[in-house]
């Protein structure tokens, strides 16, 4: 089985790599490290940090892979949409456990684009570890 690992291009993401490689360490497991993009948003940027996440994982003391994956089309709310990917991309890999950042957005934020955090551990079957994103000066 594996743990799956969602990524974005934030300020969290470290921190959910860290996590994610003690939590595979200490269960045996894989890690599918896993960005997801829009069609539209599929650039170098997106490319780079998986290229990036890549070179990090190279000689790691874990077995990793690491993708883009394309979030669909729908009339869901972006962050909604984003855990509900999440979710299905669980279930297809076999996934044991999900690892993610999250970053608050506010009120206005939420109720604007949704959570995908909030939508992955309402409906996750399997342990869910949210890294929060924590200001530098703490």
């Amino acid at each position: 089985m594996t743990i799956l690992v969602a990524i974005a291009n934030d300020s969290v993401s470290a921190a959910v790599i860290d996590t994610a490689v003690r939590l595979a360490n200490g269960l045996d497991e894989e890690l599918y490290v896993v960005h997801l993009v829009d069609e539209d948003t599929a650039d170098g940027t997106a490319k780079q940090l998986r290229d990036e996440m890549r070179d990090r994982f190279r000689g790691a003391t874990v077995v990793s892979t690491v993708a883009i994956e394309h979030v669909g089309r729908s009339a869901m709310r972006s962050g909604t949409r984003v855990g509900n990917e999440l979710l299905e991309l669980a279930a297809d890999v076999d996934v044991r456990h999900i690892v993610m950042g999250h970053e608050p957005k506010g009120l206005t934020g939420r109720i604007r684009e949704g959570d995908a955090a909030v939508a992955v551990i309402d409906a996750a079957d399997v342990p869910v570890t949210i890294v929060p994103d924590t200001p530098d000066d703490v």
